[in-house]
């Protein structure tokens, strides 16, 4: 398995798995949205499609070791509604710390669905559908409203489907040498930029 630094981030001009790279100082494409869930709630929002099925994906979404390829170690992740939940970021937030997300598995239906209501995340969502001979992936991590640094909750989410869909051709992420002003700054300050539509 090949190893990969955050800061080769794949950026695409049409889907998430196609081979086409930019250099570091290009723009990102930035996807991800905010939307209002209800009069209590907005979340972040993201919409991917990889060129792997969907049998492929779902383990990456729910068996621990994968999941630490791209998002973080499952310290605990029971496979069924209502078990438990224990995330470790490997990386940390833009202030140096590491961050713990406990909570439950609120949503359980193999192979599509995976949701986790996570303190301190919110609901997280994953939502997989078959989209011709790959799949597409609609995620979601609702918060109380208003969100009030959307760049930064943007960005975060962004990094790592990133890095999910990196995962799912071999990569993995190397953490130790994750760095958010060098991985995870330029694409805040993007969306700060672009603002959170």
């Amino acid at each position: 398995m090949s190893r990969l630094r955050p800061v080769s981030r794949r950026r695409r001009a049409g889907c998430p798995g196609d081979d086409r790279r930019v250099d570091e100082q290009a723009q990102p494409t930035l996807d991800g949205n905010v939307v209002s869930v209800d009069a209590a709630h907005q979340a972040v929002v993201f919409f991917r499609r990889f060129p792997h099925p969907v049998a492929e994906v779902w383990p990456y979404l729910s068996r621990p070791p994968l999941l630490r390829r791209w998002l973080a170690a499952a310290d605990r992740l029971d496979p069924a509604e209502g078990g438990g939940v224990v995330l470790r970021w490997l990386n940390t937030d833009p202030e140096g710390r590491t961050v713990i997300a406990t909570g439950t598995v609120s949503a359980y239906d193999p192979p599509t669905l995976l949701q986790l209501d996570l303190d301190p995340h919110g609901r997280v969502r994953f939502e997989l559908s078959d989209d011709g001979g790959g799949s597409a992936l609609a995620f979601s991590a609702a918060v109380p409203a208003p969100i009030e640094q959307p760049a930064l909750l943007l960005a975060g989410w962004h990094l790592h489907l990133d890095y999910l869909a990196q995962a799912l051709d071999g990569a993995e992420v190397d953490w130790p040498t994750w760095d958010p002003a060098r991985d995870w700054q330029p694409l805040h300050d993007a969306y700060a930029a672009r603002g959170s539509g």
